[in-house]
């Protein structure tokens, strides 16, 4: 929604398809041609005609489960690229959405887009295959074909961690874990630099993070102190084995000229407690 609203501010005819009936009134709302579907299945690839000059694929799994994952990123991917056959009309950019977690590390080393992702958990193997589906797309269907490997997202809309702390409830999991984030604001701006990119930018994969690496117990202590409520307590550290790599930004800000307004957990949480 937020790159959609950039995009309409740039002059740009949008359109939409989500699964989510709130979301369907949203976009109306925001002035988007938009269509209810699931990403998966092909009953939408009809509603929406015509030639694109960009098609971002940032779908959400439908459901945690291998299967949700499997149909939403996977099958969703296929389905995309399905349409866009259909069409029959080539689209200059065609971009997926991914996540930092295909990168399984966990000894705290920095991760690029060339780290292994063999060791991936099977909801990760799944959104590298996506990853796949999309980079080795037909040169026929799209020109540039690019995946953003997104950290955690937060900001607007994105607060349970902060909700939590603020409840008091425990965390789970070791605070010594590095946290790799990026605020939604920098998500959109980093989706549209790329859209935008001349055509000496060849697409590809790109991380996309502020490039902090703080850990999960000091963005918990700074937000708690933040809303005045005591510091949360950890449990289970010892047996958190979960992913702890730095993730390294520097491919899409040298390509992409690209530098995110929140370079820092501190920078976004307060612009988003600003605003409550």
């Amino acid at each position: 929604m937020e790159l959609a609203r950039r995009c309409l501010d740039l002059g740009w005819s949008v359109s939409a398809l989500t699964r989510n009936p709130q979301k369907v009134t949203e976009a109306k709302d925001l002035g988007l041609h938009t269509v209810q579907g699931s990403l998966h299945e092909s009953d939408w690839w009809d509603q929406l005609p015509g030639n694109f000059d960009h098609v971002v694929n940032c779908v959400g799994a439908a459901s945690p489960s291998v299967d949700g994952y499997r149909d939403s990123y996977l099958n969703g991917m296929h389905s995309v690229l399905g349409w866009i056959r259909q069409n029959g009309s080539q689209v200059n950019n065609l971009v997926f959405t991914s996540s930092s977690s295909v990168y399984p590390q966990t000894d705290g080393s920095l991760v690029d887009e060339k780290s292994d992702t063999s060791g991936a958990s099977e909801r990760g193997q799944i959104l590298v295959n996506a990853e796949q589906a999309c980079l080795h797309a037909s040169a026929e269907l799209a020109r540039r074909r690019s995946v953003i490997r997104f950290s955690g997202l937060y900001g607007p809309g994105r607060h349970l961690l902060v909700d939590k702390i603020r409840r008091g409830d425990p965390m789970s999991g070791c605070p010594k874990r590095i946290l790799n984030l990026i605020h939604r604001d920098d998500a959109a701006s980093a989706l549209l630099a790329l859209l935008q990119a001349g055509e000496e930018v060849k697409g590809g994969v790109f991380n996309a993070c502020d490039g902090q690496y703080a850990t999960r117990g000091e963005i918990a202590n700074w937000v708690a102190d933040r809303v005045g409520v005591p510091t949360p307590e950890f449990i289970g550290a010892s047996e958190d084995h979960g992913p702890n790599r730095r993730v390294d930004n520097s491919k899409i800000s040298n390509a992409l000229v690209w530098e995110p307004e929140f370079a820092d957990f501190q920078s976004g949480y307060e612009d988003f407690l600003a605003s409550e």
